[in-house]
Formats: structure tokens, C-alpha cells, sequence
């Protein structure tokens, strides 16, 4: 039985588009946790969330809020890293007006799901990376 549908606290894209004002993205942490991995011989999903918190700094009046969550995902075949699969998680910024403000620094947090197909049987070891942080799980792919 495959895990439930993810719950998303900010929208994610697997697009690269207009991306201003990445530079103003600070990450301070990054938390994974297994919610749910049922793996067997008939189900590859597993449902884990992720928990990114940071900051986003901003001169004058146009502040830096987290419009979307950008996913990348990759089989991993460099054994020097000691993981079957690399998922990349980018917050992407995006500008509002805010005649108000002039400049400053915001902190934000959000926790997004996402739902992981197993690579292989065995232990599949997953690095997750957001900015210059990492965290690496591990699922037990059974047959």
C-alpha cells in the first residue's frame, strides 16, 4: 500500500525559471523525518517531510518572500559519497512591494512532504542538501 499524498505547506516546482533575489536566501536548518515507509515487495514509496528554516535579508522596499520550493532529484554514481540518490531543496525567492519596509531581515520556516521511490533492494541511503546543509536517510527496500 503506497503512502499518502503529500501535504504542502509551500508549492513546489521541478522548473527553473525567473529566480530574483536568491542571493537574499540564508539557510540555518535543514530536518528530515520519515513519515511513512511501508516498503515490501509490492510498494516503493515512502512519504518523508522536510523542515527548512533561515532567513531573507532585504534593503529598501522590496522584501524577499518564499514563493515556491524548487526539487531536484538524482541517481547518484559517485561511491564516494556513500548514497544511492541526492534530492536538492531550493526555496525560491521572489520580490513584493512594500512601500512600509526599508530593508531588513525576515526569518521563515515551512515543512513540505514529498513522496521518495526506492532505488534498488537493500538500504537506499538518500542525501537531502538545502544550501550549504545535508542530512542523509536511510529505507530498507524488502522483498
Amino acid at each position: 500500500m503506497e503512502p499518502r499524498r503529500p501535504k504542502l505547506e509551500i508549492p513546489v516546482t521541478y522548473n527553473v525559471g525567473w529566480w530574483s533575489s536568491q542571493e537574499a536566501l540564508s539557510i540555518d536548518s535543514l530536518n528530515i523525518e520519515i513519515v511513512e515507509s511501508k516498503l515490501n515487495l509490492f510498494n516503493s514509496k515512502s512519504l518523508i517531510s522536510y523542515r527548512v528554516s533561515g532567513k531573507l535579508t532585504y534593503e529598501g522596499h522590496w522584501k524577499p518572500i518564499i514563493d515556491e520550493v524548487h526539487i531536484s532529484e538524482r541517481i547518484n554514481f559517485d561511491t564516494t559519497l556513500n548514497c544511492d540518490r541526492i534530492i536538492e531543496i531550493t526555496p525560491v525567492i521572489n520580490d513584493i512591494k512594500d512601500e512600509k519596509a526599508n530593508g531588513g531581515i525576515d526569518r521563515f520556516e515551512f515543512k513540505n512532504e514529498h513522496t521518495i521511490v526506492s532505488n534498488h533492494w537493500g538500504i537506499n541511503r538518500i542525501k537531502f542538501i538545502c544550501g550549504q546543509k545535508e542530512q542523509t536517510i536511510e529505507l530498507r527496500q524488502s522483498k
